[in-house]
């Protein structure tokens, strides 16, 4: 772009910083949003990207050595998934960038680092997983989980996911939600539900801040009754990601 021209969310830009507005949806479990987190170019570029990637159907994670067991047979997950790296192209980088931002992280974090970057760090490692692009279609659902599993006791570090971000590449389906049915509130039994906005993003913590897993993160697909949905998340471990 030239000097002289607006940059992406411009609206949200002051002196060429964006600002990103943290909604609180609950404080059990920990749960934000963000508008607007991804522009309209961004996300027709994720769109396009995915135009061009073999989506098989979604897997589900084993139990007490993290392995993926291979696809669902249960109805548990039924969407079509695949994956984008960080550094498939500068719009995917300016992602990672971004959610560092969001999570007060150095981006290096999120990437395999030099010899001479982040040097007490115990991995030259990434933090985060690969983004994850999923694709439901009608009926298709992903039922109540928790996005930790349980590491390995002799594991000294006890590695987990701790935080999950989703950001949705599209609106106007019916269903598709993001659901939390653990929520606690003192005005309703029902649980906290966001609705799929075009960039927009939640953010929401499985870890409590003393490391113990929160298992009112716990949350849900709901399933698409009507048109399609899709979006892309970004897993991060603490206190990295053991591949």
């Amino acid at each position: 772009l030239a000097e002289s021209e607006p940059r992406l969310l411009q609206e949200y830009r002051k002196d060429d910083v964006l600002n990103m507005t943290l909604t609180v949806l609950s404080c059990a479990p920990r749960v934000f949003e963000i508008d607007n987190f991804l522009s309209e170019a961004e996300v027709d570029h994720i769109i396009e990207l995915a135009n061009a990637i073999n989506l098989r159907k979604s897997t589900t994670t084993g139990g007490g050595d993290g392995n993926t067991d291979g696809p669902d047979s249960t109805g548990t997950r039924t969407s079509f998934n695949s994956w984008i790296d960080r550094e498939k192209s500068p719009i995917v980088d300016a992602i990672y960038r971004r959610a560092a931002d969001l999570l007060l992280l150095d981006e290096s974090l999120l990437r395999r680092r030099g010899k001479t970057e982040l040097p007490d760090f115990g991995t030259k490692k990434s933090i985060s997983e690969s983004l994850q692009l999923v694709h439901y279609e009608d009926g298709q659902t992903y039922t109540a989980h928790h996005d930790y599993g349980f590491g390995d006791i002799e594991d000294e570090e006890q590695e987990e996911r701790y935080a999950t971000l989703l950001l949705y590449l599209n609106e106007g389906m019916t269903g598709g939600e993001t659901c939390f049915p653990r929520w606690e509130n003192a005005e309703t039994s029902d649980g906290l539900c966001a609705t799929p906005k075009k960039g927009k993003a939640v953010l929401f913590f499985s870890l409590l801040p003393d490391g113990n897993m929160d298992d009112l993160s716990q949350h849900a697909a709901e399933p698409v009754t009507d048109g399609q949905k899709w979006l892309i998340n970004m897993w991060l471990h603490d206190p990295w990601f053991k591949q």
